[in-house]
């Protein structure tokens, strides 16, 4: 059976985007794209590239959703980019983030435990 595409491939990554670009402007302001350059490099990447169109919209809900500002970069020579940056609620979030994480990885941990057990 290939389960190169079943959720046990951990395909389902993807839904850790939003708290991993939060942590990317957590510790700075970003362009879009040093935003897509951060997240190529965790592993949750490893075997694809993270759509640029996705990043873009993600961002976009994020500010609508109040956990960011953008503005306009005019600073570099080229064409002006977007630069964002997390809000103060949007910190809140992060940290909220991060519990569940813990959280997740604790429940985690106990799962394989149980898993490696000899039966």
């Amino acid at each position: 059976m290939d389960f190169s595409q079943c959720s046990c491939s951990g395909k389902s990554l993807a839904r850790l985007v939003r708290p991993a670009v939060m942590a990317i402007l957590a510790r700075e302001p970003a362009h879009g794209y040093r935003i897509a350059q951060h997240l190529q490099e965790l592993a949750m990447f490893k075997d694809q590239s993270p759509d640029p169109t996705g990043i873009y919209r993600l961002l976009k809900d994020m500010e609508d959703e109040g956990l960011m500002v953008s503005n306009w970069d005019l600073t570099d020579s080229g064409p002006a980019k977007r630069r964002y940056a997390l809000t103060k609620t949007g910190r809140a979030c992060l940290s909220r983030w991060v519990r569940t994480l813990e959280d997740y990885g604790r429940a985690i941990a106990e799962l394989l435990d149980i898993m490696r057990r000899p039966a």
